[in-house]
């Protein structure tokens, strides 16, 4: 008897009403801006414009894409996505992938790299969320000492002129959901120089603890002397001032506190309002900051951490694509959240903390408020290039891969003589699912798109012919509204109580 080939799967709809982060949002995002606005701080027009997007993100009631095979004339459909940056745990997954395949296949040459891991003292993670400038000059602060390094160690071996490279994500969260901005670099293990007017690189010896030591000294060192020189802090570390905060957090308390709380792991609004966020676990349950991790290559001093031990191989490739989806990757998994008989979200972490804790526990009200405090603000980066990856480095053209491609993926050329590159939801899918939404699942034919349909009349009616639901999952009203109080409503006397005396 031979054995029965495995079936090829089959692309199935993404259903994001079933999960539990769209049904919490879909049944109490109206009560949590009802109340931020009768308190008078309403949340921040991006903050809601985010919301907005997710809701109606992979919902074919919004609109969608009409596929139809060439040789069967089969059709499906692929609801739009919202692209947002903020919290969608698919479009996040989509730009994870995207970032690994692009930087795999088409920019990082074939040499090895290392990951340095930088995270800032508590009082500073709350300066750095609220003042773009100031995080930008920390970040070149962080950028400059990574590469002081590197070219001291070349130095020592004698190589001259040397250039290296990294690249910078941002990441704002923590796996509790808090905000912790913090850096991922992923730089060559080496560095670049040119010999005979040809680039090349130069391998230089593992970084060591010592030189992890002395690096997160250099860059504690150089970071609070610059915080120092604005005023902010005295020479013992203590704040003197507080950086101004951007116009944005200046303008919304209702943010202003929800960072604030995030960095903290506290509640800001509600009836739980300045209490920690509940714990579940076999522990007590003690608030502290987390324990920083404890191993090779890993040091923290003032409150600044830098863990350097994730390095990559030249030849290990696949390896590589698996760090950056880590460092690219989202701040929410459907996967780790549950909803609770009693309508609570409970949180599970990554790993089990020092005290034992292994969940959180929100009010749905506190989980929008948290994720509220992750959504990036407009107009922050979240990847840098620096070194031989810098827009302007004379070495970029030369030692990337393929340095016509940009970001997305390239299509042939179509009759009219025009490139597309906008269908990388479908290259994401088979890079990641092994499911090519661009192959017929009945004959095996080229699928290609007819249209995109937006118009709600058109949605509605194609949908209603496929039997399939038209209206988008309602949105549950405000629990209850806060009233006000009238100042100019006429006042009813009421009759005075009458006494009797015997």
């Amino acid at each position: 008897m031979s054995a029965q080939p495995c079936a090829t799967p089959k692309y199935v709809r993404r259903r994001p009403e079933l999960t539990p982060c769209y049904q919490v949002l879909q049944g109490h995002l109206n009560t949590f801006m009802a109340e931020r606005q009768a308190e008078n701080r309403p949340l921040p027009d991006y903050v809601v414009a985010e919301f907005e997007a997710y809701l109606r993100c992979g919902i074919l009631a919004h609109g969608f894409l009409r596929l139809q095979c060439g040789d069967c004339k089969k059709e499906h459909v692929v609801a739009f996505s919202c692209k947002k940056r903020g919290f969608c745990p698919s479009c996040c997954g989509k730009r994870m992938a995207e970032a690994a395949a692009h930087l795999e296949e088409h920019v990082l040459p074939r040499v090895a790299y290392r990951q340095f891991v930088v995270s800032f003292p508590i009082p500073l993670r709350y300066w750095l969320q609220t003042n773009r400038k100031l995080f930008s000059k920390v970040h070149s602060l962080v950028i400059t000492e990574l590469h002081r390094y590197y070219r001291e160690k070349a130095a020592g071996l004698g190589i001259k002129d040397s250039t290296p490279g990294s690249i910078a994500f941002t990441q704002r969260w923590g796996s509790a959901l808090n905000l912790n901005p913090h850096l991922h670099v992923l730089c060559p293990d080496g560095v670049y120089t040119r010999v005979r007017g040809l680039a090349r690189f130069r391998n230089i010896d593992p970084i060591t603890d010592q030189e992890v030591a002395t690096l997160v000294e250099c860059i504690a060192l150089r970071v609070m002397g610059y915080l120092q020189k604005k005023g902010f802090i005295d020479k013992d570390g203590d704040i003197v001032v507080n950086p101004t905060l951007d116009e944005l957090f200046q303008d919304s308390e209702t943010l202003s506190l929800a960072t604030s709380c995030s960095i903290a792991g506290k509640i800001a609004f509600g009836p739980n309002a300045g209490r920690y966020v509940t714990r579940i676990g076999s522990g007590f349950g003690y608030w502290e900051e987390i324990p920083l991790a404890k191993g090779s290559r890993c040091y923290s001093i003032h409150g600044f951490s830098l863990h350097a031990n994730t390095a990559v191989a030249t030849l290990q490739r696949d390896r590589l694509a698996k760090l950056i989806e880590y460092i690219a990757r989202g701040p929410l998994a459907n996967e780790r959240l549950e909803i609770t008989d009693d309508g609570k979200v409970k949180l599970r972490l990554k790993s089990q903390w020092a005290d034992g804790t292994t969940h959180l526990l929100f009010s749905p009200t506190e989980f929008i408020e948290k994720l509220s405090a992750l959504i990036p603000p407009p107009r922050s980066h979240l990847v840098r290039w620096g070194g031989v990856f810098a827009p302007n480095s004379p070495y970029r053209k030369e030692i990337t891969l393929k340095p016509e491609v940009k970001k997305g993926f390239q299509f042939e050329e179509t009759e009219g003589g025009k490139t597309y590159k906008n269908r990388t939801w479908s290259k994401m899918l088979a890079r990641v699912f092994k499911i090519d939404v661009m192959v017929c699942p009945d004959c095996g034919g080229h699928m290609r798109a007819l249209c995109s349909i937006k118009d709600p009349f058109s949605i509605r009616r194609y949908l209603q012919h496929l039997n399939i639901a038209y209206e988008p999952p309602p949105r549950a009203p405000p629990r209850y509204s806060w009233g006000s109080f009238d100042f100019e409503q006429p006042q009813v006397d009421e009759q005075e109580p009458v006494i009797h005396l015997d």
